[in-house]
């Protein structure tokens, strides 16, 4: 096995975590405190969705960031947010789904775009 293998099955295994511990914190009837400020919960949203990005996108490094890796993750967004409004002390958010396409979207534009520049 190569080490490009050993990284893949490593980032695979992040990945799982990080959806787990994302589904815990999203579905959780106690939300978890975050640090006073503004918006912090939608700032939340975007570092999970950039973090969760990197993750898809280095879990299949064969594959560009194409639409099922995108799309993937938005509708894994769309899917927590609908479950949420089931939930108490919880509800469905346009907001946050907007804050998740935008962890997205700062991915596939920005980040992505600085890790090929630098590599």
């Amino acid at each position: 096995m190569s080490s490009t293998d050993h990284a893949t099955i490593g980032f695979r295994l992040l990945l799982a975590l990080a959806l787990a511990v994302t589904t815990w914190a999203s579905l959780t009837p106690d939300p978890m405190p975050l640090p006073d400020g503004p918006q912090a919960d939608k700032w939340a949203h975007l570092a999970a969705y950039v973090v969760l990005a990197i993750l898809v996108d280095f879990s299949w490094p064969d594959r560009g960031f194409d639409l099922s890796k995108w799309a993937g993750l938005l509708g894994y967004g769309i899917a927590i947010e609908l479950i949420q409004g089931q939930i108490p002390n919880r509800m469905l958010s346009i907001a946050d789904l907007a804050a998740n396409t935008a962890g997205i979207a700062l991915y596939a534009f920005l980040v992505l775009r600085t890790l090929r520049t630098l590599g």
